[in-house]
């Protein structure tokens, strides 16, 4: 999504708080977080409001326009007619409302849906979660967003399929007891020198099953919810990844009768 035009772009800021006026456009506007230009303006309004912004198209930069204080407020009032002083002081002010900022919106940083981007690393690892499992940003932040209500189901067949649900947007089924194929029979003479299945029975088993077709999921989908399934089974279990099976066209019955001639490597001839 593209800045369409000035007009647009003060609807959606002017009045919000500044950084709540960033994330919005980090939002809406993907990859301008980094072309944001904030100018202070000295006010009696409270702090760090929009009250204006600018777009240059040429350039692609924002310019939002945010109230500030001016820290000649707290001298005698003798020097608060100086203007010279006050726009001194107000260089300074710039300097420290970049902390203060970061300051006033501290708890956000620990909200997933609204800290900022790279800082979600951080917090997936205080949740003990592989971000690299997670996929894009959007999907990380809605699984954070709920890791703290999923650990009390976490090794639950409950918490992986809302796990698993969060990640791929498909509703998986759980199957425990059951293996994904058919028993293989093994004649007397066969020699085996390991173990196949480390089994004694289906009661530590469970699959997975998709109802999509693995051809239509992305390949890097496929080995992230593998990996989630391995990681968040309980460690007496092993689990089985599967997918929808295509449909098996049935081939035409050929007959071949007394009247059929064989033609060698070219195929029959009636």
């Amino acid at each position: 999504m593209e800045i369409e035009n000035e007009d647009q772009l003060k609807k959606m800021c002017i009045g919000l708080d500044v950084y709540k006026a960033k994330n919005r456009i980090h939002n809406l506007f993907p990859g301008m977080e980094n072309r944001i230009d904030i100018e202070f303006v000295e006010s009696d309004y409270r702090r760090f409001v929009v009250i204006d912004c600018e777009y240059n198209k040429n350039s692609r930069m924002i310019k939002l326009k945010a109230t500030s204080n001016n820290p000649i407020r707290h001298l005698p009032s003798i020097y608060q007619e100086n203007d010279f002083l006050r726009h001194y002081l107000m260089i300074f002010q710039h300097i420290m409302n970049e902390t203060a900022i970061t300051l006033d919106n501290l708890d956000n940083l620990f909200r997933p849906m609204e800290t900022p981007a790279k800082f979600l690393p951080v917090l997936a690892n205080w949740f003990g979660v592989d971000y690299e499992l997670l996929g894009d940003e959007a999907t990380a932040r809605k699984v954070l967003q709920y890791t703290i209500p999923l650990y009390r189901y976490r090794g639950t067949k409950r918490g992986m399929k809302a796990l698993l649900y969060l990640v791929s947007g498909i509703v998986p089924v759980i199957i425990e007891g059951s293996l994904p194929f058919e028993a293989l029979n093994i004649s007397q003479e066969t020699e085996i020198t390991s173990p196949i299945l480390e089994l004694d029975s289906c009661d530590a088993v469970f699959c997975v099953y998709f109802p999509v077709y693995v051809q239509d999921m992305d390949k890097d989908l496929v080995k992230r919810i593998y990996r989630i399934v391995q990681s968040e089974k309980p460690v007496n279990t092993q689990g089985y990844l599967y997918f929808k099976k295509p449909k098996v066209k049935k081939r035409k019955p050929v007959v071949i009768d007394e009247n059929m001639q064989v033609m060698g490597a070219e195929g029959l001839e009636i």
